[in-house]
């Protein structure tokens, strides 16, 4: 007989890395860079920078409660999610002139 595996019991902080993470990743597929969860390949801006603007939010209230590597890690993650957003922004703005 096998013992039944117990699930996982996450910490506050990891639940909130691994919300963080989820939502970058739809961030991402919403820039139109990547394909989303369903494999679909689509982009919406607006969805887009939803995601971005609540991952920056959720930094800043972590900012305080993360080591160093972690806190830079995911300042980069945002960091790049907002560039990768100003570039695809300006390319849909080129497009229709």
């Amino acid at each position: 007989m096998q013992e039944e595996e117990k699930p996982m019991k996450l910490s506050m902080e990891e639940l909130i890395i691994l919300f963080f993470n989820t939502i970058a990743a739809r961030c991402w597929a919403r820039l139109g860079l990547t394909r989303d969860e369903y494999g679909e390949l689509r982009q919406d801006l607006r969805e887009a920078r939803l995601g971005i603007d609540v991952l920056d939010a959720v930094l800043r209230v972590m900012e305080d409660e993360l080591d160093e590597d972690m806190k830079r890690e995911l300042e980069g993650v945002v960091a790049n999610l907002k560039l990768n957003y100003v570039n695809q922004y300006n390319k849909t703005k080129e497009a229709k002139t």
